[in-house]
């Protein structure tokens, strides 16, 4: 039908294709970073670059929606809101996100503050998805703030039968950050910030376990 079968790898914004898996040499690659579009038309992945398309076809509709998923993330640094996948898959994702987002980061220099282990590098969107998808391995996490300034935090508590989702600022002050809401509440480190909303929900709320991925 005019395809070749071939294997496929991606890094980063480069999806090499290889005539066979333990090939080092690459039969083509293609720039995601001149990517327009990614679409399912007609059974296949139409991937549309700047001056050029490329068909894609897989083994499955599963395989075809990842692919999908995983080149719109890499070529725009966030996730397709149409995905139509398994909360693993989703997760998967969204690690790989957070895994390239570090990658083209720059260093963490020593200044930095240090994060607890329920922090990820997602945004407001993604954090409620990622909540949503991992109940059970905590409904709290800490993330960058919008616009790059300082932090948020994410919680979803299932109260009467309802998922509520609230998000909290916090400021980075010289003596440490400030919880801005009703009443301001100072902690003088990031770990203090979460234990902080563990004590006031009186436990209800509980840090996202970053292992979670794992055991999906």
């Amino acid at each position: 039908q005019g395809y070749q079968r071939v294997w496929a790898g991606l890094r980063g914004l480069k999806l090499a294709f290889y005539r066979m898996p333990q090939d080092q040499e690459p039969l083509e690659v293609l720039d995601l970073g001149e990517l327009v579009t990614v679409q399912a038309e007609g059974g296949a992945l139409v991937l549309r670059l700047k001056g050029q398309e490329v068909t894609m076809k897989v083994e499955s509709w599963e395989t075809q929606e990842m692919w999908r998923g995983f080149i719109f993330t890499m070529a725009k640094m966030r996730m397709p809101q149409d995905l139509a996948l398994l909360p693993g898959h989703n997760v998967q994702l969204l690690e790989a996100l957070r895994e390239e987002r570090e990658r083209r980061g720059t260093p963490v220099s020593p200044a930095s503050p240090v994060v607890p282990s329920c922090f990820f590098q997602v945004t407001r969107d993604e954090a409620e998805r990622l909540l949503e998808q991992s109940a059970g391995r905590g409904n709290l996490l800490l993330r960058p703030g919008g616009h790059g300034q300082g932090f948020s935090v994410t919680t979803r508590q299932q109260l009467d039968g309802t998922a509520r989702i609230k998000h909290y600022k916090v400021k980075k002050e010289d003596q440490g950050y400030v919880i801005d809401g009703e009443t301001q509440h100072r902690c003088s480190s990031l770990a203090d910030v979460v234990q902080f909303f563990v004590r006031w929900s009186k436990g209800s709320l509980q840090p996202l376990d970053p292992e979670y991925s794992t055991h999906l």
